[in-house]
């Protein structure tokens, strides 16, 4: 039992009537503990408000603890998306099965993507405490058992499972982290935590790399051990068991309850399974085509099919335990999509991954085969990247927070920002020069603008009832969003060598090139120079290609203009 937690009032946000989240048998923990029946429907900020007590938060050391807390089992999960992108060469040399070195990343994206809405729309009826840490156990464990397999099965499995934990903390932190303050310091919180999602992300093929020249591959797994020990105390100690109802502190919901009859009923199971069969189709379709698999191929079309055929069913599954009368919660309430704002913050969610994970991914390989850099000194050349990212998160989050800038403005300056930084990438004509890191700049900027406003935006526009989900399903499209445009540009470039790289080298040299770009450096130098030319107009194309994502993002930025803009200052209801 977590002990009581110190807490503050929030004396400036009035509470609707359906303030507080349902945590066990459809009861829900109002601002000032009185028991309500819940409330059906979705009911706007702007609709009838009614005067309550102010809702509670931790505060002092508590609450700075929780964030430290969140912020390392955030990085743990972000930083294995990446890490291991530059330890695959040791793996495979150590465990054979060269072929199957992709599926160890695949195998943990599949199952990182898939999880996120789930996580958070059971959190709704289970708890955040208790599915934070079971996220974190799995997580750690199966850490654990990554680093001390001895062949690859063994690893893409467990990877796999490494992956549901992973999911688990990034869709709890992303829920949680709204929730600690009030309204007005969410821009600041929001902020921290994005930059860390951004700095681990980005961290991650850099730390790979040392590990891999200073130690064991092996490393890379077990290094979550201790780190995730740590994260687990840390929250298991502060986080009050009835969090973030901390209204009436009299309430104390132990584990039986949580894992009532009645809390069982309210999980929409088959939702859960259909969401998850989709979302790894489909994920797999797409990290699979144009790489190991032709777009046409039966496997890739047959997977995409039945995906898509599952995500319908899904939808209209939804549509179904929405009912007054269904004794389920629906994983995703199509009502939300009803929404304008909200619709048009999924769009760029799912719009901003693919030019984010496009950058981050392609730009160290670029480096490498354009530029002849070893894999440590690209992702040094990212450094502007890095360090622009946390500037213009921190610059949003004290925008929103101390100034009160409704995040409108902040995500179409994001968006614009990365139209033109990634215009300017695209048009390098053969090796990077110091003009990239301007434009890595430019693009970084954007990068942690735009993702910061996202999910400072997201609770304006929902419930607090729906803020769990909604957070999980901007988190969830976007991770698919870079998933997809990962796939695309994968294509984009590997048809692009495809068409020029028969003309200059024999298979043989082809065949290595694949298999390590480092191969590149050892051409004779005037065909290494049409080669490294070749490769930076493939790389060209993929940003090109991104541009029109970027486009959209910026479209569907405009349409969140209101005549009285959200902010933090005129957010009501929570």
């Amino acid at each position: 039992m977590a002990p009581t937690p110190e807490i503050q009032e929030d004396g400036n946000t009035p509470t609707n009537r359906d303030n507080g989240h349902a945590e066990d048998g459809g009861i829900i923990l109002g601002p000032t503990g009185d028991l309500k029946e819940p409330q059906e429907g979705n009911i706007q900020h702007d609709n009838q408000h009614v005067l309550a007590e102010p809702r509670k938060y931790l505060k002092g050391w508590r609450l700075y603890t929780l964030a430290f807390g969140l912020c390392l089992s955030l990085f743990l999960s972000t930083l294995e998306t990446t890490i291991v992108s530059t330890s695959l060469i040791s793996i495979t040399n150590a465990l054979g099965d060269f072929e199957q070195r992709d599926w160890v990343v695949t195998a943990y994206l599949i199952t990182y993507t898939g999880f996120l809405v789930v996580y958070a729309k059971f959190s709704d009826i289970l708890g955040r405490k208790l599915l934070i840490l079971v996220a974190l156990a799995f997580f750690t464990v199966f850490s654990i058992v990554c680093g001390s397999i001895s062949n690859m099965i063994q690893l893409i499995v467990f990877r796999s499972l490494q992956g549901v934990g992973a999911s688990g903390i990034y869709a709890m932190v992303t829920v949680i982290q709204p929730e600690m303050v009030p309204p007005e310091k969410w821009g600041n919180y929001i902020a921290v935590i994005s930059l860390v999602s951004i700095l681990s992300s980005v961290l991650g093929p850099i730390l790979g790399g040392a590990i891999n020249d200073h130690s064991s591959w092996r490393w890379v797994f077990l290094l979550n051990a201790p780190a995730g020990a740590v994260a687990t105390a840390l929250i298991a100690f502060v986080m009050p068991t009835h969090f973030p109802n901390l209204d009436n502190p009299t309430v104390r919901m132990n584990f039986h309850t949580k894992i009532s009859r009645s809390s069982l009923r309210r999980l929409d199971i088959i939702g859960a399974v259909l969401l998850l069969f989709s979302s790894a189709l489909i994920v797999f379709a797409f990290e699979e085509a144009g790489s190991r698999y032709s777009w046409i191929s039966p496997a890739i079309l047959s997977t995409i099919i039945i995906g898509g055929v599952l995500f319908i069913g899904f939808l209209v599954w939804e549509k179904l335990v929405d009912r007054p009368r269904s004794p389920q919660e629906p994983i995703f309430p199509l009502r939300l999509m009803k929404s304008r704002l909200f619709s048009s913050l999924i769009m760029i969610a799912l719009c901003t991954g693919p030019p984010f994970m496009t950058v981050l991914i392609n730009l160290p390989q670029r480096f490498q085969a354009v530029d002849g850099a070893s894999a440590f000194q690209a992702g040094i050349h990212l450094l502007p990247l890095l360090l622009s990212s946390p500037v213009a998160t921190a610059v949003a989050g004290q925008l929103a927070a101390r100034f009160k800038i409704p995040p409108f403005y902040l995500l179409l300056f994001g968006a614009s920002m990365q139209l033109l930084g990634i215009g300017l990438a695209s048009s390098i004509p053969f090796t990077s020069g110091s003009a990239m890191y301007w434009y890595e700049v430019i693009m970084g900027f954007a990068f942690g603008m735009s993702l910061v406003s996202l999910l400072i935006f997201t609770p304006m526009v929902v419930d607090r009832a729906d803020m769990a989900v909604a957070m999980g399903a901007i988190t969830q499209i976007r991770v698919l969003g870079g998933t997809i445009g990962l796939a695309i540009s994968s294509t984009v470039l590997n048809n692009h060598l495809r068409s020029n790289l028969p003309s200059l080298l024999s298979p043989a040299d082809i065949q290595q090139i694949s298999e390590s770009v480092q191969y590149v450096n050892t051409l004779p130098d005037v065909t290494r120079d049409e080669v490294r030319q070749v490769f930076a107009d493939g790389f060209n194309a993929q940003l090109r290609v991104m541009m029109y994502f970027s486009a959209v993002v910026w479209a569907f930025a405009v349409t969140l203009w209101e005549r009285k803009l959200r902010s933090a200052a005129t957010i009501e209801g929570y």
